[in-house]
């Protein structure tokens, strides 16, 4: 049998092995990688060369505005790269431009003509540049005008999550945005008062129990025990924010029962007389034969589904038929038929025209057909010797 080791033997690290760790150590720990606990775009490591070395170098050594113009816009552009990979790939190619800009601003003729026409290049694309911001803030603009909330000439109520308010159509985002928060706060605020009530309750039960438990002590002469929370500080900190929730939810009652402005309900009156004029001329336009869109939306309209299932064939065409703006002819009969309220009941019947108007129609009748059939006659002839001439 071999030699038995005992413990403190098996475990006895030499000078030698330790010596040969810490080489091993020194050796590794430069090549650790070390992670910071920031993104490298905050680190000064980073910022200082970029910026003061790299960007301030190139816009100082560029030749001209041009090119300063497009030096800046790549920052921009590129400025949003947050992986370590392509932003060194750039930092590259940065300052291998830093290196060619210093040897043109040294005299050199070759990177001079470089620059030069890499100048004409960009002033191209620089007026593209501008062009394209200008059409995009202009499409922005008309954007935001054909979507800016206008007064519909409604109320918009007073309610625990907001204060009277004109009725806007589109409604503003950050009007809609306010009342959720504040449904969703209130809510937020009745449960914890909800809780806090459950606190105070488990408060008193516990002063309730102590108190009568140092009470019967009392009476059966026994020494009584100090008592914990019977001390009102354990109950005013929870007393106090119930208060202040309560406090808030009288504000919000307070704001629901709100009155109008009187400037306020004054825009409200004059949005809904601009609505009732628009409205009107809305309805004259479409009377002179002008369709909108309100005409296209009421011809694709139908009956509701029960009733149009139990319609027949000819209620379902005189229907459609009566949907159209017009009140005269074939559109003023279906519409009479369906028990219609025309404006002129009798203008219908005036399709022909007028009985006093009789005579001068039928003289600009005929004279229409005789302009007609004197130019049948001549096409005619004219034909004819075509005809003979191909002939001949």
């Amino acid at each position: 049998m071999g030699a038995v080791l005992l413990p403190q033997e098996v475990f006895t690290v030499t000078a030698a092995q330790l010596a040969h760790r810490s080489r091993i150590a020194q050796t590794i720990a430069p090549l650790k990688r070390v992670r910071p606990r920031v993104p490298f775009w905050y680190l000064a490591a980073h910022r200082i060369p970029t910026l003061w070395t790299l960007y301030r170098g190139l816009l100082r050594s560029s030749p001209d505005d041009d090119v300063r113009w497009r030096i800046r816009r790549i920052f921009d552009q590129e400025k949003e790269l947050t992986s370590p990979t392509a932003t060194k790939r750039e930092l590259i190619k940065g300052h291998r431009w830093l290196k060619k800009f210093e040897k043109a601003q040294a005299g050199d003729e070759y990177w001079q003509s470089v620059l030069q026409r890499y100048g004409r290049l960009i002033v191209a694309k620089r007026e593209k540049a501008n062009f394209i911001a200008a059409y995009r803030k202009e499409m922005s603009w008309q954007e935001r005008l054909s979507n800016r909330p206008i007064m519909t000439g409604a109320y918009f109520r007073p309610t625990l999550y907001n204060p009277p308010l004109p009725r806007l159509k589109p409604q503003p985002l950050h009007i809609t945005g306010m009342i959720v928060w504040r449904r969703k706060a209130r809510f937020r605020r009745w449960s914890m008062r909800e809780q806090l009530w459950s606190w105070k309750e488990d408060l008193e039960k516990e002063r309730i129990f102590e108190d009568t438990l140092h009470q019967q002590l009392t009476n059966r002469g026994e020494d009584g025990f100090d008592r914990v929370y019977s001390h009102p500080e354990w109950t005013e900190h929870v007393q106090a924010r119930i208060k202040t929730i309560n406090r808030t939810f009288e504000a919000d009652d307070k704001r629901s029962r709100l009155p109008y402005p009187s400037e306020m309900l004054e825009q409200i009156k004059a949005a809904r007389r601009e609505r009732n004029a628009n409205k009107m001329r809305e309805y004259l336009r479409e009377r002179r034969g002008e369709v909108l869109k309100k005409t296209l939306r009421r011809a694709r309209k139908g009956p509701p589904a029960h009733v149009l299932n139990v319609m027949t064939e000819e209620e379902k065409h005189l229907d459609r038929v009566s949907r159209s703006t017009s009140e005269v002819g074939y559109v003023a009969q279906a519409k009479i038929k369906l028990g219609w309220k025309l404006k002129d009941p009798e203008k219908w019947r005036l399709e022909g025209g007028k009985q006093e108007n009789l005579d001068w129609i039928i003289g600009i009748e005929r004279r229409v057909e005789a302009a007609n059939l004197r130019r049948r006659r001549k096409a005619e002839l004219y034909d004819a010797d075509v005809k003979n001439n191909l002939a001949s």
